[in-house]
């Protein structure tokens, strides 16, 4: 529990209203509780302040809160982000190696290691400080896992996988496993080996339930500060660059190259075999066949440039207005 007034010290915001206030939670605006403040930042929430029962609101200005107890922030976001590290209540786990994992002797155990049940750390493996690793993981041969990062339950990692510092892999994923790369004669697929790996940088967060596929003739790379949601398909030979957000569906098809800073919304398809330019932003459930600029926003089924796409949609609606109208006209010239 704390005060307003201290929480209001802790996120540097402006208090209004009654600092002696006791916060024990944060919640949405219309579950809220009496002990509770809300996040009325969004224009969408500020006509609820009025209707919830919490007791004050983080908000961009005084007069959103028509009298009522909260804080005045300059950035909702960062605010946000401070005050659930607050209140996160998780517990937070115990540095211990389980009697029921098996950890090869040649594995170099720092001093500072969690290893949970059911857990496989392979030959050669070289494991960083503070590393967690949870139950049912796998780790093969020839791997490396830097300092401080993250490993949930349930994730493979091939032979050779390199794991950068302070990144986070969620439980089911799967780096490093073949590409789907295969070469066809007379109706025989012939597979193509892949000799490379998967390295992933510092301070990535990849997912749930992804997939990376190791390199045939090159590494397949995850840049530092990238973020995959879940889901997320990267294929053979990709290169995903520095502070990318992938969201949940996409895929990446085989030796694309996605620079710096590019976003990516849900279930878009890429590539294979092109370049999408740094800062692009790609809209949800576009498919992209061929390289595109950077700093630019795209969308569409093949995508476009959103100016672009918009003013085909706008023509493509007339066209569907004046069709109707001449079925309906036409219609009526027969009636008469």
């Amino acid at each position: 529990m704390i005060t307003l007034k201290e929480l209001a010290k802790k996120v540097g915001g402006e208090l209004i209203g009654d600092e002696s206030i006791n916060i024990s939670s944060v919640d949405d605006i219309k579950s809220a509780s009496k002990d509770s403040i809300a996040f009325a930042f969004l224009p969408k929430y500020k006509k609820e302040i009025s209707f919830s029962k919490a007791s004050a609101f983080i908000v961009l200005s005084k007069n959103d809160l028509n009298d009522e107890s909260g804080i005045v922030v300059e950035n909702p976001y960062i605010s946000m982000i401070q005050i659930l590290d607050f209140f996160d209540s998780r517990p937070v786990p115990i540095l211990s190696i389980s009697k029921q994992s098996v950890i090869d002797t040649t594995v170099l155990k720092p001093k500072n290691i969690h290893v949970g049940s059911f857990s496989v750390i392979d030959h050669g493996v070289s494991l960083g400080e503070n590393v967690f690793i949870g139950n049912g993981v796998k780790i093969n041969a020839g791997s490396i896992v830097g300092d401080n990062t993250v490993i949930h339950d349930n994730v493979v990692l091939y032979d050779n996988t390199i794991i950068g510092k302070n990144s986070v892999i969620h439980s089911g994923s799967v780096i490093g496993c073949d590409g789907f790369g295969y070469h066809t004669i007379k109706d025989n697929h012939h597979k193509i080996p892949h000799i490379k790996s998967v390295i992933v940088g510092d301070n990535v967060e990849i997912g749930a339930s992804c997939t990376i596929d190791r390199g045939s003739v090159k590494n397949t790379v995850i840049s530092d500060y990238s973020k995959l949601d879940n889901l997320v398909h990267i294929a053979h030979n990709v290169t995903i660059g520095i502070g990318c957000l992938l969201a949940a569906g996409v895929f990446i098809g085989g030796s694309t190259n996605v620079e710096d800073y590019v976003t990516i919304a849900g279930k878009s398809d890429i590539g294979p075999h092109i370049n999408i330019g740094s800062k692009s932003v790609i809209g949800a459930r576009s498919c992209v066949i061929k390289s595109l600029k950077g700093s630019e926003t795209y969308a569409g089924n093949p995508a476009r440039p959103l100016r672009e796409k918009l003013k085909r949609d706008a023509i493509l609606t007339r066209f569907e207005i004046l069709e109707k109208k001449l079925k309906k006209d036409g219609s009526q010239t027969k009636n008469n």
